[in-house]
């Protein structure tokens, strides 16, 4: 469901991702996956903006002078030339140009920046790869711009420490905006950066530890923030990591550009899908068609649920379904405290689960989510959702660049300047709907109809087998007290099993074929038209 850019072994292709930290080891940083825009329309995923960073090793000065500044195209005719001549510590300097290749960096500690952050653009003309291949450790790229890749923009593998500042924006992505994949600690942050129009705003696949997500803006995405656990990237599952004072508003973007199975997490602001241990904190969220923040469980080759995450603080307004949502199955220590929301799902969700109190540590959630993202999985599977194709995504308009791109250069540095996004929320057609029993009645019809037959029909047909087996035990004159009382025990504590054992084993009264339709042919007729409602309808 949630798909990855690399760093190290990487299977799929890359991401977008413009200001982080890393760490040792498996590191890849697939900055812009497809590629960043610029003034040009028709263009793939883009990125540009301020900077984020990580360190682990030698660190240069910041502002210390280059041992050598090159020059391209004055000194040397392609980047990739003056990359091949520079020494360590040497400064890059690109001007405005369209280049059409593949940089490949393999050495450290270099700074290569473009002097124009609209004008100088990598291009892969849609058959190249990526745009930078960075494999050296404490490289810094700086105020360009990727367009056109068929992999990443800006792709750092397998490093210690790296920066890469004046690539915030990121647009037209088919997976995801932005994406830290496969690493723990990841001792990374993403700040100041703005993902909108891609299938995914944030993507990060078994990834986490001291992973920091911050002071952004994610909007009109599929879906705005998706950390998740999947065994198909090594070390899973994801966790620890902290989401914190974000604007996240109107992710229902069914024409964003995307892969098919990024389609069932479509109208969701923060989703954690099967993830441990994050942290959502202070963030402002605002008109999703289904959840401002949902936690659920995800499954790959096991099944991942979710435990020990902290929702905290957040304000979320005007979700159709509910402003929180905690799905079953989900393990313990899910807690929800201070939040400023409307309705929760399931009900009551910051008392029962409220943080710190003993009833937390408990699973639970609502089946209910489940059926949605069900119905939606099965659309993009049968191809009834047609994606958009992200090569005909058009160019944002031209961003802020490098101040002053004649500094000497920063090295890489872990402070961030700590600039709150602006929290003013958007305009929005959403609004609160009617729900029954936390499913969305203002859905898609089909949406709601299966949710009646796998979900509101099974639990009435549960009440039923309860309330007529309680009728015949009590009414059945013949049958001993110890045995009456034996079989409502096993009626009312084991649960679907007992009342099953009853109709079929206890010598009901009741005549066999009505036991036998209430007992077995309901339930299949339930699920046969949950089946074709998936496959041939909904």
């Amino acid at each position: 469901m949630i798909l990855a850019w690399r760093w190290h072994a990487y299977r799929r292709s890359g991401r977008k991702l413009p200001a982080f930290l890393v760490w040792p080891g498996l590191i890849a940083l697939a900055l812009l996956w497809m590629a960043l825009l610029t003034a040009c329309a028709g263009s793939s995923p883009s990125v540009q903006g301020p900077d984020i960073s990580g360190t682990n090793g030698t660190v240069g000065q910041p502002g210390k002078g280059p041992a050598a500044i090159l020059r391209v195209p004055e000194d040397y005719p392609t980047i990739q030339a003056a990359v091949n001549a520079a020494k360590p510590y040497a400064l890059i300097s690109i001007a405005p140009g369209i280049y059409h290749e593949v940089v490949t960096v393999r050495t450290a500690h270099l700074t290569i920046r473009g002097r124009d952050r609209n004008g100088v653009i990598l291009d892969g003309n849609f058959k190249l790869t990526n745009g930078f291949e960075v494999l050296a450790d404490n490289v810094v790229l700086e105020n360009m711009t990727a367009r056109h890749f068929l992999a990443n923009g800006f792709y750092w593998m397998d490093v210690k420490g790296f920066r890469a500042s004046y690539h915030d924006l990121a647009v037209g992505q088919p997976d995801s905006g932005f994406y830290i994949g496969y690493c723990h600690p990841c001792n990374a942050i993403i700040t100041n950066v703005i993902s909108e129009d891609n299938a995914l705003g944030y993507s990060g696949t078994n990834a986490g530890g001291n992973l920091v997500i911050r002071d952004s803006i994610w909007r009109n995405n599929m879906s705005g923030i998706a950390p998740n656990t999947l065994d198909s990237e090594p070390d899973p599952p994801e966790a620890d990591t902290t989401i914190i004072n974000n604007l996240v508003e109107n992710n229902n973007n069914f024409d964003a550009p995307a892969h098919t199975l990024q389609y069932p997490t479509i109208g969701n602001g923060i989703v954690i899908g099967g993830g441990n241990n994050n942290h959502i904190l202070n963030n402002r969220m605002n008109g999703h068609i289904y959840y401002g923040i949902l936690i659920l469980p995800n499954i790959d080759q096991h099944f991942w649920q979710p435990s020990g995450n902290v929702t905290e603080n957040n304000i979320i307004t005007n979700s159709g379904v509910a402003d929180l949502a905690l799905s079953a199955l989900s393990a313990g220590n899910n807690c929800f405290s201070g939040n400023k929301v409307a309705r929760t799902s399931p009900p009551f969700l910051q008392f029962t689960h409220a943080c710190g109190s003993l009833s937390a540590r408990g699973g639970g959630g609502d089946p209910s989510v489940a059926t949605v993202l069900l119905d939606h999985f099965m659309q993009a599977n049968l191809g009834r959702y047609r994606v958009r194709d992200w090569k005909k995504v058009p160019a944002p308009a031209p961003q802020p660049g490098m101040p002053d791109p004649t500094i000497d250069p920063q090295g890489i540095f872990t402070t961030i300047d700590g600039r709150p996004s602006a929290m003013t929320v958007s305009a929005t057609s959403i609004s609160p709907g009617i729900t029954l029993g936390g499913l969305g009645l203002a859905t898609p019809f089909f949406e709601v109809i299966l949710g009646f037959y796998m979900y509101y029909l099974p639990l009435a047909l549960y009440a039923a087998w309860i309330s007529v087996a309680t009728w015949d035990i009590v009414r059945r004159g013949e049958m001993k007290g110890g045995a009456r009382i034996g079989w409502l025990a096993v009626v009312y504590f084991i649960p679907v099993l007992g009342p099953l054992a009853y109709y079929l084993f206890g010598k009901s009264e009741i005549p066999r074929l009505t036991r036998f339709a209430l007992a077995i042919g309901a339930p299949i007729v339930y699920l046969i038209i949950s089946v074709l409602l998936l496959l041939f309808i909904s």
